[in-house]
């Protein structure tokens, strides 16, 4: 497999970088309204200072046909508030700078959020200085965190998909070196156990002497996901051989996983 991974609707080119998620190219607005038919998507504004998580959001609502600005920080997400309006404001709490609920309760101040609803996403143990604004913790269930978004805006225009994977980042693994995956999980959650289940099936068609899979649940260890930068649960990361890769969903396309492995030198049943 090359380094063009193609989902049930979007294909995704990955560039890797230096340090981190490989830069990940998303559809334009343009394009996405184009896909959607008449009528313009929500806009959404994602406030995240860690750059893979933003980035992981950011593609993850774009995939579903929202239109989508980032912000590395609170005064960021304030200059682009003062620029144009938001459908939903979704922003992290603690930020350097300032925090997610400091950055709100200052556009409110200004008028320039009336009509616009805000998501806190945070892995933060105390937000009590948050009135009125819907807050999920991290790592985000990303069945969940769609319907969020849904229930604020309301759907695209291509609908509300479900059960889809993702394949955030993709690159070419060395055969014959041992794949390491880690697949995090929040066992409070069916797409988690449904995940788990289809990889479990995929694995029993491979050779396990080649392949090393660890199973972290991050409902009962929270902060076991901070090494891979895991938003979202159910997610697949392949450590090595090569760039890693996120896969988030619950592993439903087989595809996608299988050529994975055999990207990295795996014999996988077709």
């Amino acid at each position: 497999m090359n380094s063009r991974a193609k989902t049930s609707d979007v294909t995704l080119n990955a560039r890797p970088r230096e340090g981190g998620l490989p830069l990940v190219p998303r559809p334009s607005a343009d394009v996405a309204v184009a896909e959607q038919g008449a009528g313009p998507s929500p806009w959404i504004l994602v406030v995240e200072d860690q750059e893979d998580v933003r980035r992981m959001m950011a593609t993850a609502l774009e995939i579903e046909g929202y239109r989508v600005d980032e912000a590395a920080n609170a005064q960021d997400g304030l200059r682009r508030l003062r620029a144009r309006h938001y459908d939903l404001v979704l922003s992290d709490y603690a930020m350097p700078g300032g925090t997610g609920a400091w950055m709100l309760a200052e556009a409110a101040r200004l008028g320039l959020t009336s009509q616009t609803p805000a998501l806190i996403v945070t892995a933060h143990p105390d937000v009590g200085d948050l009135a009125n604004v819907t807050v999920i913790n991290k790592p985000l269930d990303l069945d969940y965190f769609l319907d969020e978004v849904r229930n604020l805006v309301g759907p695209t225009r291509r609908g509300a998909p479900r059960s889809r994977d993702y394949l955030l980042s993709a690159g070419n693994g060395d055969a014959g070196d041992i794949v390491e995956l880690v697949l995090y999980v929040s066992s409070t959650s069916p797409a988690s156990t449904e995940a788990r289940q289809n990889l479990e099936r995929l694995l029993e068609t491979v050779d396990r002497g080649r392949v090393r899979c660890t199973v972290v649940d991050l409902a009962t260890h929270p902060l076991a996901g901070a090494v891979d930068r895991i938003a979202f649960t159910p997610t697949l990361v392949r450590r090595s051989p090569g760039p890693p890769t996120w896969v988030l969903g619950n592993l439903r396309d087989r595809s996608i996983v299988a050529n994975l492995l055999r990207a990295s030198g795996i014999d996988v049943a077709r």
